[in-house]
């Protein structure tokens, strides 16, 4: 079935770019957004799951990781704030 849908000269050119950028046509470029949420929270996770799986990560160490990279952001943004 084929249908067609009409969107505004913005949201068109928005479009295009964007499917250019990804060498893609416009229709190819709304078909894949369409299709990607499709896609469940669980099944968009599911390879993040098994690569951490097969890492051999423990999840206190993806703690310690997590609470460094926060505390490195923390800082970072403190520190442009005094400038």
């Amino acid at each position: 079935m084929t249908s067609t849908i009409t969107l505004d000269k913005r949201h068109f050119r928005a479009a295009a770019l964007k499917a250019r950028q990804l060498g893609k046509t416009p229709e190819s470029y709304i078909e894949s957004l369409i299709d990607a949420a499709d896609v469940t929270f669980d099944e968009l996770l599911d390879p993040v799951r098994k690569a951490f799986a097969k890492s051999g990560t423990t999840e206190d160490e993806l703690d310690d990781v997590v609470n460094e990279a926060r505390k490195a952001i923390y800082a970072r943004s403190r520190r442009k704030s005094r400038k």
